[in-house]
């Protein structure tokens, strides 16, 4: 995913930032909800997943302030 935020404007990284933060939001009720339900694979692969969000968030959000 790094490669394209590289073409974004600060406005589109922030708004990149918004959505990721929401879904992140959605994939964590997600997590907490249905845990049981998920085999252990699948549990590893949100996991995984939610991880990877929130360092891309991290360093979005870090783009954006050494930007302004």
């Amino acid at each position: 995913m790094r490669k394209i935020y590289e073409y974004l404007s600060i406005e589109e990284k922030k708004e990149a930032v918004r959505r990721l933060k929401q879904d992140l939001i959605k994939l964590e009720q997600e997590i907490s909800k249905n845990k049981s339900s998920f085999s252990s694979f699948i549990c590893e692969v949100l996991y995984s997943t939610r991880d990877k969000w929130k360092l891309e968030i991290e360093e979005l959000e870090r783009e954006i302030r050494n930007k302004m």
